[in-house]
């Protein structure tokens, strides 16, 4: 049964429909269309919610028209969760580090949908710094985690593994009455088309087990795409294959150039001509692990260097989400050193004006520079 309500309201229950499918995918997708007699459809209304089986779905379209002598009236519904695609969800910035829970609540906050079941508990991090619909960060988000999304009503689960663990046995049985199977190349999927005798309770996630040797068919694999008719769930689609959730590298523009690191531009340039220098080029730029050191020739009367390090941080897929400054060594700038000595913890410095200075630095298992203090 199909309820119909208009905002909190119920408009009309339908409990005989002309056809009807149900449509859901791992990657999100989810709805739902059936047909009714036009009679039937009188009170339905774009933007009015079809619930069925506890799922809220939105009337998107609605097409009438005469198949012989009869009057139908079609219908199309997307998920509710599809609202977030609409521009009053959209959101500009994001920057969330720490427990999964929590931050698909934050992620959610303003809307009307609220965070369920979190499988995952390690630490994430997401940053968004331009205009994106709050669908596209969901599903983002859930990428990063490498989850998979679930709906419960107006709640979102994010799932480590959605379906049975164990492979269902589908076709190993005289329950099957007709197949047909398809391979896609470029998508490295296939779709079967299965009638069943009896009902089979099959799920989006669903490991299972297709047999069926007039076909030579026997695999082991996964639903990723599920389509039935709800009121006869007896001739179910179902396509199988690999899920990789799809990760987009668009969420956060740096911007970046010779002169132009990152969005930390602006200020390196106050603290420059803050120093009274103008720099030129970059004349040695060194990235480790964690940070990137750059050294600028610059021209004061005399041509000078003059030193900044960024931090910097990655996405679990090693692409920079931010970077920052963090250091400037400015002291060489201003004065002429005549003399440098180093030792196994220090630097010595002595300055042509007579003045001394000294670094304690530290190294890791390497040898190389890690940190240093000025004493």
């Amino acid at each position: 049964m199909i309820e119909i309500y208009s905002g909190a309201t119920l408009i009309q229950s339908i409990q005989k429909v002309i056809s009807s499918s149900l449509r859901e995918t791992l990657e999100g997708e989810f709805t739902l269309s059936f047909s009714v007699m036009a009679k039937s459809a009188l009170g339905l209304k774009t933007k009015q919610l079809a619930k069925l089986d506890s799922q809220y779905f939105e009337i998107v379209q609605i097409g009438k028209s005469i198949q012989g002598s009869l009057p139908t009236c079609s219908v199309l519904c997307e998920h509710v969760s599809y609202l977030l695609n609409h521009e009053v969800y959209n959101i500009t910035e994001f920057d969330f580090t720490g427990d999964p829970k929590a931050g698909l609540s934050q992620l959610l906050a303003g809307t009307p949908f609220s965070a369920g079941v979190v499988d995952f508990t390690e630490s994430i991090t997401m940053k968004i710094n331009q205009k994106v619909s709050r669908r596209a960060a969901l599903m983002q988000y859930i990428a990063i985690l490498g989850g998979e999304i679930e709906y419960n009503g107006y709640n979102i689960n994010i799932r480590s593994h959605r379906g049975s663990a164990q492979y269902i046995p589908v076709m190993g049985s005289k329950n099957v009455t007709n197949v047909a199977v398809s391979h896609d190349s470029r998508e490295n999927a296939s779709s079967y088309d299965i009638s069943f005798f009896k009902l089979m309770d099959l799920a989006v996630g669903d490991n299972v087990h297709i047999i069926f040797y007039p076909l030579g068919i026997n695999v082991k694999t996964r639903i990723i795409s599920l389509e039935y008719n709800p009121f006869y769930r007896y001739n179910i689609r179902v396509e199988v294959g690999r899920y990789r959730p799809s990760i987009s590298d668009t969420f956060y523009r740096i911007e970046s150039s010779l002169n132009n690191v990152g969005s930390s531009v602006d200020e390196i340039q106050t603290q420059v001509n803050d120093l009274g220098v103008s720099y030129t080029i970059v004349s040695d730029l060194v990235v480790t692990d964690t940070t990137i050191d750059v050294t600028y020739t610059v021209e004061k009367g005399d041509t000078h260097q003059y030193h900044a390090q960024y931090q910097y941080t990655t996405d679990s897929g090693g692409r920079i989400t931010s970077i920052s400054l963090d250091n400037i060594f400015s002291e060489l700038l201003l004065k002429e050193v005549s003399t440098l000595t180093v030792d196994m913890m220090s630097f010595y410095i002595e300055y042509a004006d007579g003045t001394t200075a000294t670094y304690n630095y530290s190294v890791d298992s390497g040898g190389r520079i890690t940190s240093v203090t000025k004493v």
